[in-house]
This record gives C-alpha cells, structure tokens and sequence, in this order.
C-alpha cells in the first residue's frame, strides 16, 4: 500500500492488493466477461463486444485492482487521472451502450473482483474500498457518455515503452445541462439513489429517522443462467413478494433486478433496523423455494443519518454489509 495523502472520507487501501496471480487482470476480466453473458439474453450474446473486450478489459481490470490498493493508482482512474479515458469505457467493452446497462456491467466487474479478492484479503477492508473504487469506474462510464463517443479514441495514440497503448482522459468538463442529464442518468441507472433522495429531502423537514436495506438473494445470476424451466425466476418472484409483504404502509420498496431489493424502511433506527432485516430474510427463506431448497439471502443495512447523510454514501454502506454478511456467511452484516 502506497503512502501519500490520504482522504479520511475514503475507505483505506488494501495492503494485499493486488495479487500476483491476479496483477495482469487477466483472471478478472475472463471472469467478468463470463457474468456479462450468463446476465445477457442469449440472443444478446452475439452482439457483445469480444474483440473490445480482449483488447482493453485485462488492462481496466489490472488498473482497477491497482487502485484498490493504491491512492496514486486511484487518482489515476479520476477524473484529472491519465487512465479516466481507460475507467470510461466499462460499459463500450462489453457492448452496453445505455447507461444502466452501462452501470450494470460495472456492477458485475465489481462482482468478479469481489469473487477473485475474497481468498487474498480481509473482506471488512476490501469491501468498502472495492465499493468506492467501483463507483469512481461507474461515475466515469456515465460521464462518457456526455463526453467523447469514442472514450479510446480513433486515433493513434503515443506507445509507451511498455507497449500498451495510451488512453487519453475525457478532457471537456460538462456543461451546466449535461451535469443535470448526467445526474438523471445516473438515477436512471441507480432508481434507489433517486428514492433515497426523496426520503432524505421529507427527514430535513422533520420526518423520523429511517433505515435503507439491500436485500440480495444468494448465487442470484447463477440460478437465473441456468434457470432452463423458469423455476429459479418464480421462486425469486415468489421471495419478493414476500418481502413486500413485511413492509409497511410508508416504506418503499425498489428492485434493482431479480432477487435484489433496496428497501427504505421508514421510522426505523438502528436498534431496529437487525429484526426488520431478520424478519425479510425469514420471509424470503418461508417462501423462496427452488427444486425444495429455500433461498438464502444476504442483507446489508444503513441508517440515516449515522451511516451517511447523503443518498450515495447510505447506499454503498448498505451494499458493503451484503459482502461482509456473504463473506462471514450470515444472513445480516
């Protein structure tokens, strides 16, 4: 782990990363290309950018375990950094040319990274920091789309000795109506963030406090890409309903995809927040059958406003505790 300055409002770097096994990004990228065809349609499949994808996805993935370990190699990847142009382009190399899909391919980058981490570090500090450092690859895919159409350029770019080809940064900052589109796009592609926002908005006027959830079925895109009788989407539909079912009059409810729900639960504080949660697992464990075997969940919570005070910060702390719950092997972290 490097020195330098560091921000206290991100997490810490993580000392074991990246592994030598994993420094190429090689291992990474073969598996984040494997969860973006097991998620895609299968007539989809054909159209995902294979040849982009070789080209520039070890070289994002080897960037982006740099920067879980590194402040320097972070500030790369931001917006002033010579890799922001590299950071850009999560979303063109698996073929997602609108925004949620965008953010949903680097949902499942951050996915293959927690899978391929998991053995080398301490999943309480990879967690947090994997999950900023993703959103920084979300923010700048989004920003591209306000930017060049062409995050890797047309032209030829300067070769560096080490022969990897230089990826310019998006060097326009956007216009005040492109910061207002960028932010729409980005509640488009995160409707919880939007929901949150609304909830934070009613607590400045005096409203109780309340707690965000994420609920998230365990081995969820594995059961649905194999899912050849439609069994694995009942039983998750048949899980969600039962979780509607334990919310109350004034809580929301907002699904990100099959099996994973962000759920804002009003008037509760942290002392309360564990029961609700055990309570949705409960629910989800009575009715979420497949072939005889009930789903498993793992749940993450964030209270308002000990755990953050705004709707982003609220929403990675939720999802840091779905990987610490899954990582120690509990329902509820």
């Amino acid at each position: 782990m490097d020195g330098g300055v560091f921000d206290s409002r991100v997490p810490r770097p993580v000392a074991e990363v990246p592994p030598a096994r994993l420094a190429d990004g090689t291992v990474v990228a073969k598996a984040w290309l494997l969860a973006q065809v097991a998620a895609s349609p299968l007539e989809a499949v054909a159209g995902l950018a294979t040849e982009e994808f070789a080209h520039h996805a070890p070289e994002l993935c080897a960037a982006v375990l740099r920067a879980i370990g590194s402040e320097a190699e972070l500030r790369r990847l931001g917006p002033e950094g010579d890799l922001a142009g590299l950071a850009s382009c999560a979303g063109r190399v698996v073929g997602a040319g609108e925004p949620a899909a965008a953010a949903a391919a680097a949902g499942r980058l951050r996915s293959a990274l927690w899978e391929a981490l998991l053995p080398h570090c301490d999943p309480a500090a990879l967690a947090p920091r994997l999950a900023h450092v993703c959103d920084v690859v979300i923010q700048a895919t989004l920003t591209a789309r306000h930017g060049s159409e062409d995050p890797l350029g047309d032209e030829a770019l300067p070769v560096p000795a080490n022969g990897v080809r230089a990826l310019r940064a998006v060097e326009a900052e956007p216009a005040d109506d492109e910061i207002v589109e960028l932010r729409a796009a980005r509640r488009a592609a995160q409707p919880w963030i939007e929901a949150v926002e609304h909830r934070i908005q009613s607590q400045e006027r005096g409203s109780p406090p309340f707690t965000l959830l994420v609920l998230e079925a365990d081995d969820t895109e594995r059961l649905l890409s194999i899912d050849h009788d439609g069994e694995a989407a009942r039983a998750l539909a048949l899980a969600e309903a039962a979780v509607r079912d334990t919310v109350r009059g004034n809580d929301v409810v907002v699904r990100e995809h099959p099996g994973r729900l962000w759920i804002i639960a009003d008037a509760v504080g942290v002392a309360d927040a564990r029961l609700v949660g055990e309570r949705m697992a409960d629910a989800v464990t009575g009715a979420g059958l497949l072939h005889g075997a009930p789903l498993t969940v793992s749940i993450g919570f964030a209270a308002y406003p000990q755990d953050g005070e705004d709707a982003e910060a609220l929403a990675a702390h939720a999802d840091e505790g779905v990987f610490a719950a899954r990582a120690a092997g509990v329902r509820l972290a």
